[in-house]
């Protein structure tokens, strides 16, 4: 995790620098487990745990490193889904600040940062996902997620590339 937390350390500063808003999405359910998708999946019979299973709202598992934190100009939504967009309120805060453009970045790149992606995607959003700054449980599907499925959706770059974008 620390070349990934060092990449969304410089990756978050460059964004500082230059005003851009940071928004902050953080996968949580409730303690009672009351808002976790039970739906049948074929991972959740193979491994006999829901398909989507987050930390638990208010514990420190649901927070951020120190490193990355947000900051009280930051944005932070829960999301009880995997896209950043559904039921959040990411989307309209978009609209609100006139912003089309995104750089994305996230963990289970697999899951909640594809997601999101296709959605960001179907809401017509320039989308620049950071490779670095990406990561997942599962090797194959992290990387087949960022040199396949997501490059239908959104420019995948480095964050090199992307600093230099930025600037």
């Amino acid at each position: 995790m620390r070349p990934v937390l060092d990449a969304w350390v410089a990756l978050i500063g460059a964004c500082r620098a230059r005003a851009m808003p940071i928004i902050y999405t953080t996968p949580v359910s409730r303690a009672d487990g009351a808002d976790v998708v039970l739906l049948p999946t074929d991972l959740s019979v193979e491994t006999g745990t829901p398909s989507l299973t987050n930390c638990v709202e208010g514990t420190p598992d649901a927070g951020f490193p120190d490193e990355i934190a947000p900051r009280s100009t930051d944005y932070v939504y829960l999301k009880r889904r995997p896209s950043a967009f559904y039921g959040t309120g990411v989307a309209e805060l978009l609209r609100t600040l006139r912003r089309s453009g995104l750089v994305i970045a996230g963990g289970a790149t697999n899951r909640g940062v594809e997601t999101s992606v296709r959605e960001a995607f179907s809401m017509d959003l320039d989308t620049v996902v950071v490779r670095e700054c990406c990561w997942g449980g599962d090797a194959a599907a992290h990387a087949y997620s960022l040199d396949k499925s997501m490059k239908m959706y959104a420019r995948v770059r480095t964050l090199r590339q992307t600093l230099a974008m930025l600037a």
